[in-house]
């Protein structure tokens, strides 16, 4: 069990001795993550990791990595779209072995996303340096997902379109049952404030800080998850665990603290939304299995995180925002099914939205 508590299960009160004992094995009191590391070259808030422009189409598009990747994992995507379309690649500042920024005060909260919106403000600085005309923004995975959300609730005037892929809105939470927070198909619905004191009061001091590197390393999404070919799915996986952990911890203690609820209705770019059906996983997962990552329950967070956490976007009503559920996918939608993965980003790409064009 403890080998997948950080990524699904939602444990902050009420340990039994049991779980208190497998958690402790997974801490090291020496350690803090939740500091760069002695000698960390960083950079400015507001700067990429890299800024990769290729392409020579009329249309802007600018593309962002997602948790812990860079422009190589991208590859086939940028492929794709830079034949028709003039693409600006963006690592984010500590991904792909780009220098981090450095960790704010400790009196600035995770809640106010420094780090994330230090990439919303490299991709404004990007529009205006380069004077681009209503970019159309792709995200990929999450921490891109927030950012390109930010980009649509807070300057909807920059842009023209939004697309994301295999995202998650915010860290959806199971509710409590039979004394453990393991009922998924119930979401645990928190306040803002509730989720910002969560992570305040103990994912970061009493979780993240001081977590091993194995710890974070056996909990993170899954080689499978990302991509349903064995060696490509372990060469993504080992891309991100190359990152340095207090990068990651970092940015993922903004994403658990971000809540996007209250921004749904008012968005108004035209906005895809491309979510991974996981069949492959679900299908092959082991129910059989009660010790790993490969047992069927704990693979709920694929469901919940990518799936079911937009539930609140579909039931907003609002019409800037269109589903499509891409058949036979993982994270990394264009390697399992790249034909209706690219067909999907083509027509949204060029279909007409008359609000905002």
């Amino acid at each position: 069990m403890a080998k997948y508590l950080l990524i699904f299960v939602f444990l902050f009160s009420g340990l039994g001795a049991g779980y208190a004992q497998a958690i402790s094995m997974q801490q090291d009191s020496t350690l803090n993550n939740l500091v760069l590391a002695n000698g960390t070259i960083t950079c400015k808030t507001g700067e990429a990791g890299k800024i990769n422009k290729t392409g020579k189409g009329k249309q802007s598009i600018i593309l962002i990595a997602g948790f812990g990747f860079g422009e190589a994992e991208l590859r086939p995507l940028i492929t794709h779209l830079e034949d028709n379309y003039t693409l600006y690649t963006i690592t984010p500042a500590g991904f792909a072995s780009t220098p981090p920024p450095s960790i704010p005060d400790s009196s600035v909260k995770y809640s106010e996303l420094t780090w994330t919106r230090g990439i919303v403000k490299s991709i404004l600085q990007l529009i205006q340096t380069e004077k681009l005309i209503k970019p159309c923004i792709i995200a990929h995975f999450v921490i891109a997902t927030q950012a390109a959300l930010i980009l649509e609730s807070d300057y909807p005037d920059k842009i023209g379109k939004v697309i994301i892929i295999s995202g998650s809105p915010y860290r959806y939470y199971a509710s409590q049952q039979n004394g453990l927070w393991t009922d998924w198909e119930h979401e645990y619905k928190l306040s803002p404030a509730q989720r910002e004191n969560l992570v305040e009061k103990y994912w970061a001091p009493e979780w993240f800080k001081t977590i091993t590197k194995k710890t974070w390393d056996e909990n993170m999404w899954t080689p499978e998850d990302y991509c349903s070919d064995k060696n490509t799915g372990e060469a993504i996986f080992n891309s991100s665990a190359a990152v340095p952990v207090q990068v990651m911890i970092r940015y993922i203690l903004e994403w658990m603290a971000y809540d996007p609820g209250e921004n749904y209705k008012r968005i108004t770019t035209p906005t895809l939304l491309l979510i991974p059906d996981f069949k492959n996983i679900f299908t092959v997962a082991d129910s059989a299995d009660t010790a790993t990552c490969k047992k069927a329950n704990a693979k709920q967070y694929l469901n919940y995180f990518h799936q079911q956490s937009w539930q609140d976007v579909m039931s907003s009503g609002n019409p800037a925002f269109h589903f499509q559920k891409i058949s036979n996918t993982g994270i990394f939608m264009w390697l399992d099914n790249p034909e209706q993965t690219f067909q999907s980003i083509d027509a949204f790409l060029n279909k007409q939205h008359k609000k905002s064009e």
